[in-house]
């Protein structure tokens, strides 16, 4: 009996190597590493592995931070990291890595940080190299140091000619670049903190479709994206400064954009009638910017308005929408009852509905904050396409009642109302209030005999 369990516990040792090493390359390579202490059979497979992941747990260094001698711990902990990293190294048998990660802190106190960076991504470089992940942070409370890598690192990375993705994240300046050629990148993910020359990296990348970028700087150059994306980010890293990008997109192929907390200084856009989503929250002042980029979007099937970008489409004297033919899904990030209808004309098609009530933004009042009057036409999503609207951070006040009771009764195919009660989280007699707004809400007629309300909190 007791052989037969062991043989069924052992059934993972009897795969093939190749198929062991396929599965160890999902793991952490710390944790594939120690696999070699399970049995003789297990000894030296991980020395085959040719993906990586080194990472230098952040937990572990916020629990050091607490103690007494917080500069000698993170220095020993880097120490071993850096110990594992180069036993690993070298003790491999399979010369080509294929996927590299490495995540880790980045102090600056000392050239042997920026050695072992260099000498691991000098390792990582080679004909086999398809996945390149660099991550470098600051540990808390430190003032933090940038990695200038190596001018063979930097020649190594952008020249790679196998490099199917590449992630550069953290305190890693790559403003040198001599030249740039990865004819197979498809995908890229810079996190920005000097400047780069994005006008260089993307020439050298014929058929990049995969964009992120992330800005920590306040002079950024005009950027003009690839034609050839299908996904773009921009992010801006969320501050009270703004910071203000020329930005020119041209890019045909592109199906999924996001704008995240990022100023226009200028704005061209052309060919972005195959966009399907979009997420955009743009902290600019000009409408004008704002109604060419959604004009550009009249064809994408969903999308999400953030807090800024409606806080200046309502600061303009009258903004019109372009018609959204084939908008499918909408979400907005404020609760405005004239801006919702009106942007609700505009889109026939539209079949799921959100609305995210938190506050994000101030909007002065004006007159009655109770004084909205349902209009007398009818959106043509309401009567005969919008089956599912959900609700967050729903307070109960009369126009938020006035805006579900128009909805519900002139919503023909309504099949779900989903309201979330975020707010009474915290609050006392948190019972009787969900009970008097669940009844409230209940008693409202509905046109669609299909429709449930769905109360949450």
């Amino acid at each position: 009996m007791e052989r037969i369990e062991k043989r069924k516990m052992d059934r993972f040792s009897a795969l093939p190597d190749s198929l062991i090493g396929h599965i160890l390359s999902f793991l952490p390579t710390k944790t594939a590493v120690s696999t070699s202490l399970l049995s003789r059979r297990w000894r030296y497979l991980w020395q085959y592995l040719q993906d990586f992941n080194f990472q230098l747990d952040r937990e572990e260094e916020e629990e050091e931070d607490e103690d007494e001698d917080e500069e000698e711990d993170e220095d020993w902990s880097f120490m071993y990291f850096s110990a594992f990293v180069n036993g690993v190294l070298a003790q491999r048998r399979n010369r080509d890595i294929r996927k590299f990660r490495l995540s880790s802190s980045y102090t600056g106190e000392a050239s042997f940080h920026a050695r072992s960076f260099n000498y691991w991504s000098l390792a990582a470089i080679g004909p086999q190299l398809q996945d390149l992940n660099l991550s470098l942070y600051a540990p808390y409370s430190k003032n933090y140091f940038m990695w200038y890598p190596s001018p063979s690192v930097l020649r190594g990375i952008f020249s790679c000619t196998s490099l199917i993705s590449l992630t550069l994240d953290g305190l890693i300046c790559v403003n040198k670049i001599s030249s740039v050629h990865l004819p197979a990148l498809r995908t890229m993910r810079l996190s920005i903190d000097t400047a780069v020359p994005l006008d260089k990296i993307f020439s050298g990348c014929p058929v990049l479709e995969d964009l992120y970028l992330r800005f920590r700087v306040i002079n950024v150059p005009k950027i003009i994206f690839p034609n050839s994306l299908k996904r773009l980010e921009v992010h801006n890293c969320k501050s009270s400064t703004r910071i203000e990008v020329e930005i020119e997109i041209d890019a045909p192929a592109l199906e999924y954009l996001t704008f995240l907390y990022l100023g226009l200084s200028q704005l061209t856009v052309n060919n972005l009638h195959n966009v399907k989503v979009a997420d955009l929250d743009l902290m600019e002042d000009d409408p004008d910017y704002i109604h060419m980029l959604l004009n550009a979007l009249n064809r994408i099937k969903k999308l999400h308005l953030r807090s800024w970008i409606i806080e200046c489409i309502l600061g303009a004297p009258a903004f019109d929408f372009p018609e959204f033919s084939c908008l499918l899904h909408l979400e907005l990030e404020c609760f405005n009852p004239t801006l919702i209808i009106n942007l609700l004309y505009k889109c026939p098609m539209l079949q799921v509905f959100k609305i995210c009530n938190y506050g994000q933004i101030w909007i002065e009042p004006t007159g009655d904050s109770s004084s909205w009057t349902p209009p007398t036409c009818v959106p043509d999503c309401l009567a005969s396409q919008l089956t599912k609207i959900e609700f967050k951070g729903y307070k109960g006040s009369k126009d938020e009642l006035g805006f579900i009771a128009y909805i519900l009764k002139s919503g023909l195919v309504l099949q779900t109302v989903t309201v979330h009660l975020d707010w009474l989280k915290n609050e006392k007699g948190k019972s009787k209030k969900k009970y008097n707004i669940t009844t409230e809400l209940c008693a409202i007629p509905r046109g669609s005999n299909m429709c449930r309300i769905e109360i949450k909190d």
